[in-house]
């Protein structure tokens, strides 16, 4: 059983303000703490289960507002989890916090509303690119920039999910700073009519992010609901199905980090 996250970060919380922790702002770990393939959930819980349930001697390195951090390995490799919090100003400080811990791969595992209706709660969608709906990428590269994941990593990614399940799709996402809102119907019609696949608040900010600072990142997203549904007042997601998405995205984002790792050392 992990120790925690209460405990430790009583224990560390004068440590986690010292010059050489605060260098990563959001993270609060030092190099060599974190391994160089990172998976980025959103809620902390998810970190917790990841590294209780996936990765073998998962321990807690750091907790510091919204971003928890774990460190363990999967089939041998090293391999860490840092939770980003909900929405992309918090996913962009922990992407920036990487290149200093030596991250050399970064994946995106979360959840994602529909506009598909061909989708289903439960399905994986690897993600090709996104809409930058969101303002903390444009405070690092202008709109005109594209928000694109990494080919190889992506590759590797979309192969690790065909292999657990017939249920796993791929294309843009539109990544926004807005949940529920005024024109989520009309948005949800209009980008579906142009090939995106699912909606959610991070992943461009990671992509963008991966670029600028040249961490490779991919993303991959369980489908919880149809934003139809959501803008219809109807807010409950499926559980069940969204969390069997999520078994299936932590283990092909596991996979795809050790296919990687192999071809690294090939």
């Amino acid at each position: 059983m992990l120790e925690t996250i209460w405990d430790t970060a009583n224990r560390r919380q004068v440590e986690r303000d010292s010059p050489e922790r605060a260098a990563c702002r959001a993270t609060r770990c030092l190099p060599g703490e974190i391994a160089p393939h990172v998976l980025l959930p959103g809620d902390p819980g998810r970190a917790r289960l990841i590294a209780e349930q996936y990765f073998d001697n998962g321990q807690l390195v750091m907790a510091n507002r919204e971003f928890h951090s774990y460190t363990g390995t999967y089939k041998g490799l090293p391999v860490s989890v840092i939770s980003t919090g909900l929405g992309s100003p918090g996913a962009a400080m922990v992407m920036q916090d990487l290149p200093r811990l030596g991250v050399r791969a970064a994946i995106r595992v979360g959840t994602c509303g529909t506009p598909d209706p061909d989708l289903r709660p439960g399905d994986v969608i690897v993600a090709t690119g996104a809409v930058r709906d969101e303002g903390a990428s444009k405070k690092h590269m202008p709109d005109i920039f594209p928000a694109v994941p990494d080919f190889d990593l992506t590759a590797a990614l979309l192969g690790a999910a065909r292999t657990l399940t017939d249920r796993a799709a791929y294309g843009l996402v539109l990544t926004s700073d807005g949940f529920r809102y005024p024109g989520l119907a009309e948005e949800s019609a209009l980008y579906a009519g142009a090939g995106v696949r699912g909606v959610d608040m991070e992943c461009s900010a990671i992509m963008v992010l991966g670029q600028v600072c040249k961490v490779p990142s991919a993303c991959i997203l369980s489908v919880d609901g149809h934003t139809g549904n959501v803008a219809a007042g109807k807010l409950a997601p499926d559980g069940e199905a969204r969390d069997r998405g999520i078994r299936t995205a932590i283990t092909a984002a596991l996979d795809a980090f050790v296919a990687i790792g192999q071809s690294h050392h090939g």
